[in-house]
């Protein structure tokens, strides 16, 4: 039986708490077309504030990010995890950007209220450099991956509880995240931007492996499961907050 890559064991590594981050009550509600404006909107506001959170925790990554000093003769020589890393990080910020956009625009355009929440999302809040001098952005790498691997499942759960009537006139959101959330977040190149971190993160430590021996492996899956389980929690909280609030709304 092959050995799973580091992503796929974090993500093995604790299926009842991945269950929940991922499946929420909001979410399949939401597919159904029976989660109000006013409660989208309090979900939006608190994911623009969680985008900001994601902005900054990239400008602490970057700042101890080692890239190499020397240019490789190479040209193959020259993509080293670190540098694909940074490619990736900077595409995050273009897609983080667009996608607040892409809030801001749908939630004008389907009448959805942004106003009203003010917690502040610090899941990127304590990202720093690891203490080993092996791989020192691997922490940071898998909350990245891990809260984009959620937001990626947790939809794709949205998405097998849709209605097959495709009519959203009853939709209590206007149809908001049925013709437009579902199919932004499920999208192929999503899928492929997801993916290309988790092959970063997997070659990385391959690569450590394979020059110090496959002993280095459990460290280094010791590393990343701290930030792995504190962002399981975050990500259970952050669909929680929208759970049981439609009373509010009147």
């Amino acid at each position: 039986m092959a050995r799973l890559r580091l992503t796929q064991a974090l993500v093995a590594s604790d299926v009842a708490a991945y269950r929940k981050a991922t499946q929420s009550a909001f979410l399949r509600d939401a597919a159904r077309g029976e989660v109000s404006k006013h409660l989208l909107g309090r979900w939006l506001a608190n994911d623009r504030l969680y985008i900001h959170g994601y902005i900054k925790g990239v400008g602490r990554l970057l700042s101890f990010l080692s890239l190499p000093e020397a240019v490789p003769e190479a040209r193959a020589e020259r993509k080293t995890p670190a540098t694909r890393l940074l490619s990736w990080m900077i595409d995050a910020l273009v897609n983080i950007r667009r996608e607040e956009a892409f809030f801001v625009d749908t939630a004008a355009a389907f009448g959805i209220p942004l106003e009203g929440l003010r917690r502040f999302e610090a899941l990127f809040d304590g990202l720093a450099p690891g203490d080993s001098g092996v791989l020192p952005w691997l922490e940071c790498a898998v909350v990245y991956y891990g809260t984009e691997r959620c937001y990626l499942d947790a939809w794709s759960y949205a998405r097998s509880h849709l209605k097959s009537d495709a009519d959203v006139s009853g939709d209590l959101d206007g149809g908001a995240v049925r013709r437009e959330f579902i199919p932004n977040w499920t999208s192929a190149e999503f899928v492929t931007f997801v993916d290309e971190l988790g092959d970063i993160i997997d070659d990385a430590v391959d690569q450590q492996v394979a020059l110090h021996g496959e002993s280095i492996r459990s460290d280094l899956m010791e590393r990343s499961l701290v930030q792995w389980r504190a962002l399981l929690a975050a990500e259970e909280a952050f669909w929680h907050v929208t759970e049981g609030r439609d009373a509010d709304c009147c």
